[in-house]
Order: C-alpha cells, then sequence, then structure tokens
C-alpha cells in the first residue's frame, strides 16, 4: 500500500490527471475548513441578524459571501476577504505590464525568469490590497466588534491579510500543480458552497410554476454557454499554402469548394467573449462598493445600469488591452500567415482590431442581455426559486464549469496519447 501510494506521488506521475484533480480536491478541503474559523473578536450572532434582516440590500456582504464562499455556522472568517485582493493585483499589473515597457520585456522575453518576477510582483500588491481592503472591512464592521481598541483592530487584520495571502498560495498551488485556473475554481466552490447553503433544491410543493421556472433556468444556462464558447472565424492561409493552391486553381476550375474548406480549416478563433467570466468578476467586485456610495441617489436603477456599464466597459477595456492586434499581426507576419483577401501589416492589424472591438462589445451586450432577461422573468413570476439564485454567480459558475471540463477531458486525452 505504502509502495503504491509512494509511486503516485512520486516525479514520474506528475502529470497523472487523476494525482492533479485529487490534490485539487485536497486544497479546496483545506480553504473550505479554513472557512469554518470564526474571525475572533466579531459578534457574529449579531451580525448574522444584521445581515439577514437587509437581506440582499447589503451589496458588501454580498460580494464577501461570493468570494469567500462564507458557510451558515460562520459568517466571517480570515478567509473573508477571499480572492479579491488577488484579483485586483492580477489585474493592475497586467495593465501595467501592457503599459511599461520594462515589464512588457520581461512577459514576452525573459522566460521562465519574467514569469516569476510578476508572479512576485502580484504578489506583492496583492499584499497591499489585502492590508487596504482589510481596514476598508474592518471599518465597516467596527459596529460588530467587542472591544474597539487598537490591539483588537490590529490582530483582526493580521488574520483576514493572513488568510488573504493564504489564498494567495493555495490558488497558486492550483495553478502549478492542479488542475489550473485556481483562482477561478476558489471562486467556483464558493458559489457552489453558498448555493447549498440556501434552499434552492427545497420545494413544499410542485407547481406549473415551478416546472416553467426550471425550463426559463435551463434556457439561460444554454445561452450562457453560448456567450462562453461561441467564435468568430478568421479564414488566414500560409505562403505555402497559397502556392499549393493557387497551381491547384490553375489546373482545374471547379474546386472552388474545396479551396474555401481548406481555408476554412486553417483559420485564426477569436472568442466572442474573448474575456471570459473577468468582465463579471470585476463589475461584481466594484459594484459593492459602488453601491455603498450611491445609496444616497435616489433613482431606483442606478446601480443596475452602473453594473451594466462596468460589464461592457471592462469586457472591452480587458479584450482590446490583452488581445493586442499589432502583436497578433506582427506573429503571422513571421509565420508568414496572412488573412485572405487582406494584406499583411497594417492592413491586417486594422481588421483585426475592428473585428476584436466588435466581438467585444456584442461579448459585453449579451452579458447585459441574460442579467436583463433574468431580472425582468424574476420580477414578473416573482419565482421563490429564481429568487435565491444569483445570476452573477450562474454565469461564474457556468463559464468556471465548461473551462473544467475543457481542462480534464485535455488531460485525459494525452494521457491516452502520450
Amino acid at each position: 500500500m505504502f509502495k503504491v501510494i509512494t509511486k503516485f506521488f512520486s516525479k514520474q506521475q506528475k502529470n497523472n490527471p487523476t494525482k492533479k484533480i485529487l490534490l485539487t480536491l485536497l486544497i479546496i478541503f483545506i480553504f473550505r475548513f479554513g472557512n469554518a474559523i470564526p474571525l475572533s473578536g466579531i459578534d457574529e450572532d449579531a451580525l448574522k441578524k444584521s445581515f439577514s434582516q437587509l437581506e440582499n440590500r447589503n451589496a458588501i456582504m454580498q460580494i464577501i459571501n461570493m468570494y469567500s464562499g462564507a458557510g451558515s455556522s460562520t459568517l466571517l472568517s480570515p478567509f473573508s476577504l477571499g480572492i479579491i485582493p488577488y484579483i485586483n493585483s492580477s489585474i493592475l499589473v497586467d495593465l501595467l505590464t501592457t503599459l511599461v515597457p520594462s515589464l512588457e520585456k520581461l512577459q514576452s522575453e525573459e522566460g521562465e525568469y519574467g514569469r516569476r518576477k510578476l508572479l512576485f510582483y502580484k504578489k506583492l500588491v496583492t499584499l497591499i490590497f489585502a492590508i487596504g481592503q482589510s481596514i476598508l472591512l474592518i471599518f465597516y464592521l467596527k459596529p460588530y466588534f467587542y472591544n474597539t481598541d487598537f490591539f483588537t483592530f490590529f490582530v483582526t487584520g493580521l488574520q483576514l491579510v493572513a488568510g488573504s495571502m493564504s489564498m494567495v498560495w493555495l490558488s497558486n498551488l492550483i495553478d502549478n500543480r492542479g488542475l489550473g485556473n485556481g483562482t477561478s475554481l476558489i471562486i467556483f466552490t464558493n458559489i457552489i458552497v453558498t448555493f447549498l447553503n440556501t434552499n434552492v433544491f427545497n420545494f413544499n410543493s410542485i407547481t406549473p410554476l415551478l416546472f416553467l421556472d426550471i425550463i426559463f433556468l435551463l434556457f439561460v444556462v444554454i445561452l450562457i454557454t453560448i456567450t462562453q464558447t461561441a467564435t468568430v472565424n478568421i479564414d488566414v492561409v500560409s505562403a505555402r499554402q497559397l502556392t499549393f493552391l493557387q497551381k491547384d486553381k490553375e489546373r482545374t476550375s471547379d474546386n472552388s469548394d474545396e479551396i474555401s474548406e481548406q481555408l476554412k480549416n486553417n483559420g485564426l478563433i477569436i472568442k466572442l467573449n474573448q474575456a471570459g467570466i473577468f468582465p463579471i468578476i470585476i463589475a461584481s467586485n466594484l459594484l459593492g462598493f459602488l453601491s455603498y456610495l450611491t445609496q444616497s441617489i435616489s433613482f431606483p436603477y442606478i446601480n443596475t445600469i452602473i453594473y451594466y456599464l462596468l460589464i461592457i466597459g471592462f469586457n472591452y477595456f480587458y479584450t482590446i488591452v490583452f488581445w493586442d492586434p499589432d502583436k497578433i499581426a506582427e506573429q503571422l507576419r513571421k509565420a508568414s500567415v496572412s488573412l485572405v483577401d487582406i494584406t499583411p501589416g497594417k492592413r491586417t492589424a486594422a481588421h483585426l482590431e475592428k473585428i476584436v472591438r466588435s466581438t467585444s462589445l456584442v461579448g459585453g451586450l449579451a452579458l447585459c442581455i441574460i442579467l436583463l432577461l433574468y431580472d425582468s422573468f424574476k420580477q414578473i413570476t416573482n419565482s421563490s426559486l429564481l429568487n435565491q439564485i444569483n445570476i452573477t454567480s450562474l454565469i461564474i459558475l457556468v463559464g468556471v464549469a465548461y473551462d473544467l471540463q475543457k481542462t480534464v477531458r485535455g488531460l485525459y486525452r494525452n494521457m491516452i496519447f502520450s
């Protein structure tokens, strides 16, 4: 038995998909266990009572629950900041990488050393964000502290910062030794736990309205899947292919369909929603704090409008910044590959930029349409089932689940054919 376990965790089994899955599950278990530890110095009962009275109006606590996955027994834990500081720092460092030449050089030319250096910068910025956000959270929770002296605040802040940095370590373990995409998997786990802690699956009676809600929910899931997987295919051709096809075309004039088919099989694929779930994550992150600032505004839909604008804006911004048409055009030129009917160089870059801008706007609008459709149907039916499901969390859940199954299938496929 011992030999089997040793062999399983040996270096030869490093790329074993089963080992990666089990290690990922172990890390998630450690994270969930940490969430069961209550944050010291806080009156949990008073906070729970206040939170239950505010219901869905407490935006800040909604964000904390989504990212930390707090259970029903413990509302706040040392992991309550969750992965928020690391997400913020990653976005900031990635943005600076596109703007600062020295950081861009680290990413594009320094290889593994550059990657480690950028990761170090992300961790450093995460520490700064964790300190700042723990101070803001302590200030917000000040009425619920047993003691309001400096030492109590310091110890609580230390727990929150240590928990946040531990989350970074666990996330990086999943990235390096587990299934990858540790940040999204942690958020995915939190959302699953939040769903399980609600009464989503408890039905007092089976009614036609319940079946209608379930059908609508499945329809929304299909729409989310389409927005996350839809792609635009741009036909490309290499110099070698172009020469071969031109000679083939000279031999016969009846092979246009065959030529088109060969071009389609060698296309440049651009996802409709290139940024994935990150616009939703970033917008949800900011909305909680913006809602706290807009409480004095009497306009009823101000937060919804801000949320939609944030999603569209971040989806557009993220795609434009991190999917550089000039770099793609240069890479195509170096590989002697060109877009069909488009001259290499500036015209290729301009054509790609036009497509990317269009798809980013369409992708952001598609996400907002799903949100609007869900909220409208929920208000019309006043469904208890839909009221317990956060559509933002559902979009993140479906997006991560799709990427997760694709990763697992790819790992086992590589193992079979290796």
